[in-house]
Order: structure tokens, then sequence, then C-alpha cells
């Protein structure tokens, strides 16, 4: 069986070698052009970082996002720790962050003192619902953190809605969704701010890691820089001596609050930069490949997709699914079982609950109320996924899965090939 987890593998995905179908580590390879970018930097650059190729990249994904303010940083959880601290969020304050995500959602949160509620997705869409969120709003609630999940946009008119009802900060974290919109308004841009990763396995990756925090106000932005860079500032006024009293000076920009390094790389800009050139196609790619599954799935009753909104564009950065087997006493487990080890796709679970985790229990944020998300998550699974994905390795994945419920059926399948 391909069951054993390789030692020290925090993903917890086994073993890579045996599999017909990999889940690879990263979206797509860079073209020689993004390559030869970087490597120019590499040469070139007077300074491999905070220099012009971060301004650069900063201007282009405030274009391309229509923001106000970005800040590239060097991952999405220290943009979302930023925003974090720029919402003021202190011990005795709540939060409301939805409990399907990736954990680096709620650290940064849980890092200021408060306290994290967790809220219940939506039945059809399967990201937060707004409508839990709030039922959940209290006296002591001073933030939402919403998550576009898995590509998917989340209700942005609904929950700003109750954002200004309730003089609420609102958080989007963007980490698996650039170039998704509503209506034609990209997401990032609704909230108070906006958290991306350029992460390996997103749509944009620069080297492995990155990030870019988005900002509505002009008064939260002027404090980003100082809080990015370890308070580093100008001084004050003309100098006779431009070394005199040292070349920098060094500020508070929040009382109480300490600044980090929070920078990225030139050459990660740089290929940032090259790489907004071509998100939408990445992204058209993902939908494409999207589609021709679920509709190659259509006629299997066993198996359900989240529901998209008219104008919402969801640019699957994963391709999740939910199987239902009660009719035949069958789980998830049983049919990953036959995909994994007698069709070798290395199919996943993505993201367990967060108050399930022991991080998140032994930090007081166990409790919970998510009855949604409790019948849903038990029976979802991923599929295998990357941008570029050959038509014949996704009919595999269609005949394979297919097979496979027939199987737990008692039916006798037809053989694949790939």
């Amino acid at each position: 069986m391909i069951d054993k987890v390789k030692t020290g593998d925090a993903s917890g995905r086994g073993k890579v070698e045996g599999f017909k179908v990999p889940f690879p580590g990263r979206m797509y390879s860079y073209t020689e052009e993004e390559i030869k970018t970087v490597v120019d930097v590499m040469r070139n650059a007077d300074g491999l970082t905070q220099g012009p190729y971060m301004k650069q990249f900063e201007e282009d994904f405030r274009e391309y996002a229509g923001a106000n303010y970005a800040f590239a940083v060097d991952n999405a959880t220290n943009a979302l720790r930023l925003a974090a601290i720029l919402c003021r969020l202190k011990a005795g304050d709540e939060v409301i962050i939805p409990a399907y995500t990736f954990c680096a959602t709620a650290i940064p949160f849980g890092m200021t003192g408060a306290k994290i509620v967790w809220a219940d997705i939506d039945e059809q869409t399967r990201v937060v619902d707004p409508n839990d969120i709030e039922r959940k709003i209290t006296d002591k609630t001073k933030a939402i953190v919403v998550v576009h999940l898995l590509g998917m946009p989340v209700d942005m008119e609904a929950v700003m809605a109750i954002a200004e009802k309730h003089d609420l900060r609102v958080v989007e974290d963007c980490a698996q969704v650039p170039g998704a919109s509503i209506n034609g308004k990209k997401v990032g841009t609704f909230g108070d701010f906006g958290c991306f990763s350029f992460h390996a396995a997103k749509q944009m990756t620069t080297l492995g890691e990155g990030g870019m925090l988005i900002v509505k106000s002009e008064e939260d932005a002027k404090l980003v820089p100082g809080l990015r860079h370890n308070g580093c500032c100008q001084f004050e006024g003309e100098r006779e001596r431009y070394w005199i009293p040292a070349m920098s000076n060094v500020d508070i920009d929040i009382d109480g609050v300490w600044p980090n390094n929070f920078c990225i790389g030139e050459a990660q800009c740089a290929l940032g930069s090259m790489l907004l050139k071509r998100l939408d196609k990445i992204n058209d790619t993902l939908i494409a490949q999207a589609a021709k599954l679920k509709g190659d799935l259509s006629d299997v009753p066993e198996l359900s997709f989240h529901k998209i909104p008219n104008g919402y564009r969801n640019v699957y950065h994963q391709f999740v699914m939910h199987f239902d087997g009660s009719a035949l006493g069958k789980t998830r487990d049983d049919l990953m079982d036959i995909l994994v080890n007698k069709y070798k796709i290395r199919a996943i679970v993505q993201y367990y609950p967060l108050y399930r985790y022991p991080l998140f229990q032994k930090l007081g944020a166990g409790e919970h109320d998510c009855p949604v998300l409790e019948k849903w998550w038990d029976n979802s699974f991923s599929f295998p996924w990357w941008c570029g994905m050959p038509d014949e390795t996704l009919d595999y994945l269609v005949s394979s899965t297919k097979n496979a419920i027939a199987e737990l059926k008692g039916v006798q399948s037809c053989s694949t090939e790939i």
C-alpha cells in the first residue's frame, strides 16, 4: 500500500514513488524568460532587497488588483500578521475566522492575544458563511477574517455590509485566489486588507515564498514600511552630513508594537512582476481543467462540487469534491483507498478543521460551533492538481474514480489506462 509517510514529511502526503498521477509541490514550471529575469537581477542588481524591483512589483500588483496600496513581503503569513497588527487587536478582543482554512490564516491573529471565534462554511459555496459570521458577533468582536479558499471567492457584499453595520475591520486572506474576482472587482480590494501568497503551490510563486499586503486606507499604509522593516526610517529634517547621527533612524509606528523584518528579495520581486503577465492565462487553464473534470463527472451522483454564484471568478487553486457514499455504507476513505492503492492516484485531504488541531486546542481555541463543516469535511478530498494537466491525465482521473465507485457498489469496472 502507498500509505507510508516520508520521514520528516509534515504534509503527510506519503511517498512520492509509485504514483501514476502525483501531486506535485508546485503549480507550474518557470519559463526561460522568467529564469533569465532572476539571473539578471542576481548579476546586476545594486542591492538584493528593498530596491527598485520591489517598488516596481508593488506598483504592478497594485495596478493589476485595482488596489489603493500594495506592499511586498516575504510570505502571506506575515502579510496576515501585519494586518492583525494594524487591526489593533489585543487580549480581550474577539476575531471571527473561518474554521476551514490553512492554519496560517489564524495563527497571526491568535498571536495578538485576541480570542478566535470559528465561523462555519456555506453549504453551497463551501467557503465562510456570512450569516454565521454575523451570528457570532459580540460586543467584543473587533475584526472579521474571510478566506477565499481553494480559488473560490467569499460573498464580500454580504461581509462588508455586516462589517459596516457593526463597525468591524475586514481582512481578506487571498493566498489561494490571485486573479479571482466578483463582478469584475478583484478579491483583496473589498476589505481593509488583502493578503496574498506566492508560495510554491500557488498560481504565482516567487521562488518558493513571497507575499503581498493590499491596504485600503492611507492611514494604515503609512505604517507598513516601518513595521515591515525593523522600524527603519529616515531622520527628519535636513542633515549637514549624511552619516550624522547615523545612516538611518529606528522608530516606533504603533505604540507598544515591536516592528519586525518581513522583507522580500529583489530577485523574487522581479520574478513576481514577470508572473503577473501570465497569471490570467494560468487561471484560465485551471478553470478549463476544472470544467472538464466537473463535466465528465456530472453523471456520478455520489460526487458533488461547490456552487459558483453568477459573476464569481473561481480560479481553482485546488480541485476539491465531496463523496456521499452513505447509500453504499462507504466513506471517502474507502474511495481513496482504491484511488491511491489500485489506481495510484495521489489524492489528498485538504485542511483539517482548525479547531481539531492540537495547536489551537492547547492555546484555548478548541471550542467550535460549525455543524455544516462537521457534516461536509469528513467526506471531502482533492484530486492531484497542477496547471497544464494533460487531457489523458484528466481522463484517467475520471475513469479511475468512476471505476472505484463502481467497485464500492459491487459492480465490475472497466479498465483504465494512462
